[in-house]
């Protein structure tokens, strides 16, 4: 057990330091998206409070983010939390004009997708679940790229006949007069 402990406390820094890194980069993301959706921008560096604005903002439902705390129920609680945390990404992108796609990505990577979505002035707040979008559907299409596999279907070789013109006769002769006469 004691060997258990010695290895906890030396590692701890490391853990520590790279979470806190990734808190950092997902306040900076939260901070441009607050300011995008008219709040301000520090809300982003609080702990919890930045998940209930979130959670206004993108559901208007505040609250939804204590149900991620469902994540200290063993098993059951991991999968219910996923299930939360990609209701709460769907909504997001919803909200900033993304694709439902990009839900998986809030969900995931969090950190990366609020950057982009904060940074990117492709997205804007349209608010809750998008109830704002105003845009058509091509238009919301627009931001996404389908890739379809199209088999094509090999071209025909087309062979052309030449037949040599005719020889003109003195009446059909052509006469340019815009050429320079210059002899």
């Amino acid at each position: 057990m004691e060997s258990l402990m010695t290895y906890a406390q030396e590692n701890s820094s490391a853990t520590s330091g790279s979470s806190g890194i990734w808190y950092i980069i997902m306040a900076v993301g939260l901070w441009k998206m607050f300011e995008k959706a008219g709040e301000p921008g520090w809300i982003g560096f609080v702990p919890f409070y930045n998940q209930y604005k979130l959670c206004e903002k993108v559901m208007n439902n505040p609250w939804y983010w204590l149900r991620l705390f469902v994540v200290i129920v063993p098993i059951v609680g991991w999968f219910m939390y996923f299930y939360f945390a990609y209701q709460m990404g769907k909504a997001t992108a919803k909200a900033y004009g993304q694709p439902e796609g990009w839900a998986w990505g809030y969900t995931f990577l969090a950190p990366v997708f609020y950057c982009i979505t904060g940074f990117s002035s492709q997205y804007s707040y349209f608010g809750p679940y998008g109830e704002g979008d105003r845009r058509t559907g091509e238009a919301r299409q627009a931001k996404t790229v389908d890739f379809d596999v199209v088999r094509q279907q090999p071209k025909e070789t087309v062979v052309e006949k030449f037949e040599p013109a005719a020889e003109k006769t003195e009446s059909e002769v052509e006469f340019d007069f815009n050429q320079d006469v210059t002899e």
